[in-house]
């Protein structure tokens, strides 16, 4: 597998804004470019992406640089083009997950937010995206770019035949109640859309509160629980397209 995507940046500020796995047929490896041909048109991403992964937001160093340190701080110039990233974190848990359904396919990663950031989900930062969100509707100027930051969700549609949502368990809706109604209509108009919706929840917390508190947990924000959650996300794509499925 490979993983590839475009980031851009503004005000100091780094945004990952397009993202892709490419699941390599047997001894296959493609470049940038090939990637972009496989999506340029319309047709092109119906035929090759099988489905779409929502995470909460991105954690991804470009091929051939230092995760360790800020990418501003390293001699790195090729924003805004695509380019391959490491496959590390996260993304291994998917390429493990997908590899034998996603041959030869392409599964496009969306975020909730595009801010590449380790710890996005402190207090001081969700209370700024959520201040945002309360004016990302309106005509007032939102503190970051809302068309590098956020997705259109009101607009927003999905590539392929499945959307599986692992933003994580971070959504509280009496604390950040604009970041929950924005996780909420990417949510319901994927059901809308007719998409086969998947995510692995909390067994104890049932399926139905998963939902009605938004809660697809990710391995890596919850550290006592990952190697569970990884392995639910495995059982969830053992059929395709996958389906929701708990873990204890």
């Amino acid at each position: 597998m490979q993983y590839f995507g475009v980031i851009e940046t503004k005000y100091e500020e780094i945004f990952l804004t397009q993202s892709y796995m490419y699941f390599n047929e047997e001894g296959e490896e493609i470049t940038p470019k090939d990637l972009r041909e496989k999506i340029k048109t319309a047709k092109d991403r119906k035929k090759n992406i099988i489905g779409t992964v929502f995470l909460y937001n991105p954690v991804v160093t470009p091929l051939g640089f230092d995760s360790n340190k800020y990418l501003l701080e390293q001699e790195f110039d090729d924003f805004d083009k695509m380019i391959e990233l490491k496959a590390e974190t996260y993304i291994t848990v998917f390429k493990q997950a997908m590899r034998e359904h996603c041959k030869g396919k392409i599964v496009e990663i969306k975020n909730l937010f595009n801010l590449i950031e380790s710890h996005i989900d402190v207090p001081s930062l969700l209370t700024k995206f959520n201040e945002d969100l309360e004016k990302y509707n309106s005509a007032q100027n939102t503190e970051f770019d809302r068309d590098i930051m956020y997705v259109d969700a009101a607009n927003f549609i999905p590539s392929g035949k499945f959307v599986f949502f692992c933003w994580g368990d971070k959504i509280k809706e009496k604390e950040f109640p604009y970041i929950n109604d924005y996780a909420k209509v990417i949510y319901e108009n994927a059901l809308k859309l007719g998409k086969k919706v998947a995510y692995v929840y909390k067994k104890e917390k049932t399926e139905q509160g998963a939902i009605e508190y938004l809660q697809f947990s990710n391995p890596l924000q919850n550290y006592k629980y990952r190697n569970s959650i990884s392995s639910a996300i495995k059982k969830a794509f053992e059929e395709f397209p996958p389906k929701p499925t708990p873990y204890e």
